[in-house]
């Protein structure tokens, strides 16, 4: 069903908004969502999540960013949350000119009829970013509404924000961005068919064809993952390799390969999400293929140990 808003509809009943990209739905947006529905059980509003599609990036500069949760997997993190409507509002070049004080009178109260606006510590909104906590303060006294912004949550001294989230798995640091996140990072796509040599070498790996391209891939290296494969109930333990293949001079291509332990069964065109635990290795060549065994053993003991306790 298409939720995207159209301008210029009549009001709804009042609300308690939220406006922003929640790419993630990481631990600062988790407490973001738990604020809207914590003001809007206090007043008897309904809780409006917003967000834009398409992303700005694609409007404003022509490409779209690889992403921490893109389309469906968004909607569905969001699902958790008994908000009462998540709304897509269609970002175009006669939005992104809208300055920040006709986004408010035309946006924020006039469609959405927001009695209360929750925002993140770092919010901008409007034309070049303009808008910001004290104009939604200044216009929220003229136009009726009451604004309440959110903290800036952090683990271990780390901000929970989807660029460092990014930064940190583009570094493979998926321990860290797990814990920004709330929960593991997570790929998901299909089996496919590969060329057959992890099997032959005595380590059958499937390779998995993503969902969304535009889902945001961790360093290449090696990794300790658990999995859910669709038509098993049974969460495996693995390891997971991202990168090129370079002992097999396997081109420019970055592939997903996944290890599963304790699984023999026929994978091929089964969805399979993986999440990360730890990385335990970069990727690089090896002089042989003995030497790959070798060390994929070790790999397979090192996760083995790693996920143990991890159900």
């Amino acid at each position: 069903m298409d939720n995207t808003i159209q301008f210029g509809k009549p009001l709804g009943p009042p609300s308690v908004l939220t406006i922003g990209s929640f790419d993630g739905i990481h631990l600062g947006h988790q407490a973001i969502l738990n604020l809207v529905l914590e003001e809007a059980k206090k007043f008897g509003y309904q809780s409006i999540v917003a967000s834009f599609d398409p992303h700005p990036r694609e409007v404003l500069f022509g490409d779209c960013p690889e992403l921490l949760a893109p389309g469906l997997e968004r909607t569905e993190l969001l699902a958790a949350y008994p908000i009462d409507s998540f709304t897509l509002i269609r970002f175009d070049k006669a939005l992104a000119q809208k300055s920040a004080d006709s986004f408010v009178r035309d946006v924020i109260v006039g469609h959405f009829n927001a009695k209360t606006v929750v925002i993140g510590y770092d919010h901008r909104f409007g034309h070049d970013r303009r808008g910001d906590v004290h104009l939604l303060h200044k216009l929220g006294a003229e136009l009726g509404f009451s604004v309440v912004e959110c903290g800036k949550v952090e683990v271990d001294g780390s901000t929970a924000s989807s660029s460092s989230i990014r930064d940190a798995l583009l570094a493979g640091k998926v321990d860290l961005a797990s814990s920004l996140l709330g929960r593991y990072y997570s790929l998901s796509g299909t089996v496919v068919h590969g060329d057959g040599r992890g099997k032959r070498i005595g380590i059958a790996t499937a390779n998995i064809g993503l969902m969304t391209e535009n889902k945001l891939k961790p360093a290449n290296g090696v990794y300790a993952v658990k999995a859910e494969v669709s038509g098993y109930a049974k969460r495996f333990s693995g390891m997971m390799n991202i990168g090129t293949r370079p002992t097999f001079d396997g081109g420019s291509e970055i592939r997903l390969e996944v290890h599963l332990f304790e699984f023999d069964q026929d994978a091929y065109d089964r969805e399979v999400r993986v999440e990360f635990v730890e990385r335990i290795r970069d990727e690089r060549k090896f002089e042989s293929v003995d030497a790959l065994i070798q060390q994929l053993n070790v790999d397979r003991d090192r996760c083995t140990e790693l996920l143990r306790k991890i159900a």
